[in-house]
């Protein structure tokens, strides 16, 4: 797949999907930094990977509806319960190695709505592995 402009990107939560409502996607995974320098004829310090930490953010407009945004993730933030997520780059296209998706099991650790008058209604959801779980790319 070619360079492209995020125009079309799909995001299940729970099985329901809320792309429609979802305008910015943000995935980060990283691992801890460990520092295992010892004296070294190099004067270099030297590094392991430690614990990975993943994070889905998304950004969405609010709405109140039922199967909609808040209907679809509230409960499961205040409940704490665990459920499958999904993001994939282009959801007209199949998933492929040029389209793949970025999912697994998931818990929500911020729900932020926010209002400004006369603006739109957003809010910022963070999106981390459930216990024992991680997420990961994967095509067909």
């Amino acid at each position: 797949m070619p360079k492209q402009i995020a125009t079309a990107w799909r995001v299940m939560i729970n099985n329901v999907n809320l792309s429609d409502h979802a305008f910015i996607v943000q995935i980060e995974d990283s691992k801890e930094q460990i520092d295992v320098s010892g004296f070294s004829a190099t004067g270099r310090k030297e590094f392991l990977p430690g614990s990975q930490d993943q994070t889905i953010t998304v950004s969405f407009l609010q709405d109140f509806d039922s199967a909609k945004v808040h209907a679809t993730i509230w409960p499961l933030y205040e409940g704490g319960s665990s459920f499958p997520i999904l993001v994939q780059p282009d959801s007209d296209a199949g998933t492929s190695t040029t389209n793949p998706t970025y999912s697994g099991t998931a818990v929500v650790f911020q729900y932020s709505p926010s209002a400004t008058l006369n603006e739109r209604l957003e809010m910022v959801v963070e999106f981390k592995p459930a216990p024992n779980a991680l997420f990961d790319w994967s095509s067909p």
